[in-house]
């Protein structure tokens, strides 16, 4: 049986205790335990709030270095994205406080929520709350679009029952 969590994701808070995600120093990432209100995500893309992407980008190439070729800058990238998540267990940028969203498919849905929302496993969807708020395990990196301040990855999130999404239709691209 699940462990009963909370609408709006208090359970998931480590520090300090008792107030909701997105103000909290640090939540619980730990993707072992679904709690019966939540929706476990298979994280295909994060889309990083302009202003925090803007900012890691220039901390990523101060210290990467003068001369620093692109490479080097993205992987200052990934480490700084990796650092907040380390901290925090979810991708709220140290110095702004912003986060973004992410496209992922739904991997498992808490049994309390079975049948009383319109998501099945398997579905595309985009949440539409911040990343600042949402457990996140980062595995791995693939692809990041500076341009667009888009980062892919291998990871899991958790949408909790308050959170809302979209659901990507199959003939529309992320």
């Amino acid at each position: 049986m699940q462990p009963k969590g909370n609408k709006y994701g208090v359970h998931r808070v480590l520090e300090p205790k008792g107030v909701l995600p997105q103000p909290a120093n640090k939540i619980d990432n730990n993707m072992d335990v679904l709690y019966d209100n939540e929706i476990l995500i298979d994280v295909q893309t994060l889309n990083v709030d302009s202003a925090s992407f803007t900012d890691i980008m220039n901390y990523a190439k101060q210290q990467a270095g003068e001369g620093a070729t692109k490479e080097q800058i993205l992987e200052e990238v990934k480490k700084e994205m990796l650092l907040n998540v380390e901290l925090q267990g979810k991708h709220r940028n140290r110095r702004t406080g912003s986060g973004g969203m992410l496209l992922g498919k739904v991997e498992k849905i808490g049994d309390a929520l079975k049948g009383k929302i319109d998501l099945k496993e398997g579905d595309r969807i985009a949440t539409l709350v911040s990343l600042s708020l949402t457990p996140l395990r980062i595995d791995s990196f693939g692809e990041i679009r500076p341009e667009i301040d888009q980062v892919d990855i291998k990871g899991k999130a958790i949408l909790f029952e308050s959170g809302i999404y979209a659901k990507i239709p199959d003939d529309m691209p992320e």
